[in-house]
């Protein structure tokens, strides 16, 4: 049976809002929304929150949710996530698969968690990313990564900019990445690359290497939370989430 591994990773020190994994939405840290929705979806044999920061540490422990210390050097989620499972391996515990599940986008739908599990079945698949249609609005916006993709949704390249140019529609990258065992470790094994560090977006050194991510479309739309002003338009959109119901409980 193959064994799949949920990361969430998250820390404090985020540049454009400090702090912002225990923010609360609808009175409930919006780690623990990201947590309890990848819970939900059955999809990982182990899930767990990665973090550089003691204070994340505590929390989890004190909702007895699972968490890992990872080392603060890290500027890519994808490279935290590659440490948890060295972590975990150390231990003795082997994953075929890993689901690197944001700690910022707390509307992800269970189900979308499960489509990017499934997505590797029968298909050889190294690398797959969670991807959703979007308009001119959010094509303008660099804090939305877009994605390039052929007709069969193969991604070609990532940016924070307008692409493709004077396009009225395109694709949103959504945090929610999953690889194969052998597909993290060839991408720690990897330099960081030119348009990775001018784009600040982590797969773009799996596409200057040649290596394959194949685009699976989510249901929904997911709004990430880059600044305060974010907190409110989610309250808004979660008010009547019945996700939330299942787990509010246990926070409030």
């Amino acid at each position: 049976m193959k064994r799949t591994l949920g990361v969430i990773p998250a820390r404090m020190a985020s540049s454009r809002f400090p702090g912002k994994p225990l923010k609360k939405i609808l009175e409930i840290p919006m780690l623990a929304h990201c947590y309890e929705r990848a819970l939900i979806s059955g999809a990982c044999d182990n899930l767990v929150i990665a973090t550089p920061d003691q204070e994340i540490i505590a929390w989890a422990n004190l909702h007895d949710i699972p968490s890992v210390l990872t080392s603060h050097i890290h500027q890519r989620a994808t490279d935290r996530a590659k440490e948890t499972l060295d972590i975990l391996s150390r231990e003795g515990d082997f994953f075929d698969f890993i689901l690197l599940l944001q700690g910022d986008e707390p509307q992800i739908h269970p189900d979308d968690i499960i489509n990017l599990k499934n997505a590797f079945t029968g298909i050889e698949y190294e690398a797959v990313n969670l991807l959703f249609p979007i308009s001119k609005n959010d094509l303008e916006n660099p804090n939305v990564v877009k994605a390039v993709v052929k007709k069969d949704l193969n991604i070609k390249f990532f940016s924070r900019t307008h692409v493709p140019n004077n396009c009225l529609s395109g694709f949103r990258q959504l945090g929610m990445i999953g690889f194969t065992n052998s597909a993290l470790l060839y991408y720690a094994d990897l330099s960081p690359t030119p348009l990775e560090e001018v784009e600040s977006i982590d797969m773009m050194r799996f596409l200057e290497n040649d290596f394959s991510i194949q685009g699976v479309l989510s249901s929904s739309p997911i709004l990430g939370v880059d600044n305060p002003e974010d907190i409110i338009k989610l309250e808004r959109v979660m008010k009547n989430d019945h996700f939330v119901r299942l787990y509010k409980n246990k926070y409030i």
